[in-house]
């Protein structure tokens, strides 16, 4: 292969190295006795993403000299530099919305900042970015190259490790900003908002930011439940008592209630109700019970959410071929 046009040696190396920096990124995030860990996940993850793009580059144009700033052509004196990560970024994602690319470039402002500050916490903002970054790299490296780490990487270690208390989460908690700093919590403050207010502009896409949501279900069975709540030295079971919620409150729409508000911010198409008997059945929006509500009572009638008038347009507006 060496020798070849586009000098694929050179890109398989970039390649391994790019996952060697991925890797090694992944078991640091996840090592919470690691003080340094978000500012050394931040130098590696960016060197992944950097090194993969190039390989891209390499790729698309079967030209060495493509990674390389032009200029240095000319100036024999001075040694070649390539790319740096953001004109790898505008080359393989020209798009500034591309919500791929906005997540390097936020985790890469972190990375940048973290040369100066010492983020000692974990705010909820950031480790959805990092999530987000970590799935989107593997994404990436088996659509572009065919390269699937499952054999290397254990799909376990792919999710981000964390111990997030509250008021670690909530930067304007007092205790929070007092163990960060006053720099530190004055940027990661702002950092955090921003993100928040770009994941919405958005639309609220999975490749931006993956969110962390917090809930509890009350299950007889032991094996679907992520927690099991004990007391005592012995982990006796506790009692739980459910509070009961008012569905007129949490689920106030009918099914015609629906169809009127969905209709009502959808600029073109207009659902009926086959249209909401189709994604009942294609999406389980029946065992979903955040979109979903009917009483055990015979005759209940079925109510839905806000947050399920809400799912369907941003559905619709990230594939207006949604309802076909």
């Amino acid at each position: 292969m060496k020798g070849r046009r586009g000098n694929p040696g050179l890109k398989g190396r970039l390649v391994d190295k790019s996952v060697e920096a991925y890797i090694i990124a992944l078991e640091t995030i996840n090592r919470i006795s690691i003080q340094y860990r978000i500012e050394t996940f931040c130098y590696l993850i960016c060197n992944a993403w950097e090194l993969l793009l190039k390989a891209k580059i390499l790729e698309d144009t079967r030209n060495t000299n493509s990674i390389y700033y032009k200029y240095y052509k000319t100036q024999r004196e001075n040694p070649k530099r390539s790319l740096s990560l953001q004109d790898c970024l505008e080359r393989i994602m020209p798009s500034e919305k591309d919500p791929i690319r906005r997540n390097v470039e936020r985790v890469k402002e972190l990375r940048d900042e973290a040369t100066h500050l010492v983020i000692g916490q974990i705010p909820s903002e950031v480790i959805s970015l990092f999530q987000a970054s970590v799935v989107n790299y593997h994404n990436r490296l088996t659509t572009w190259f065919g390269v699937s780490l499952t054999d290397r990487v254990p799909g376990g270690l792919m999710s981000i490790v964390y111990d997030m208390s509250p008021e670690q989460s909530d930067m304007s908690d007092k205790r929070l900003r007092r163990k960060l700093g006053a720099d530190a919590a004055t940027f990661l403050a702002r950092y955090c908002t921003e993100v928040k207010n770009e994941f919405d502009e958005l639309e609220k896409p999975a490749q931006f930011l993956i969110g962390i949501d917090y809930r509890l279900v009350l299950t007889k069975k032991s094996d679907e439940a992520d927690i099991t709540l004990s007391a005592g030295p012995g982990g006796e079971v506790t009692q739980v008592v459910e509070v009961p919620k008012d569905p007129s409150r949490s689920h106030p729409f009918r099914q015609t209630e629906v169809i009127e508000k969905v209709n009502g911010l959808l600029n073109i198409y207009k659902i009926n109700q086959y249209d909401i008997r189709c994604i009942n059945e294609l999406y389980k929006i029946k065992s979903k019970s955040e979109y979903f509500y009917q009483g055990k009572i015979t005759g209940s009638p079925v109510q839905y959410s806000q947050a399920f008038v809400d799912w369907i347009v941003r559905q619709y507006n990230r594939d207006k071929d949604f309802f076909l």
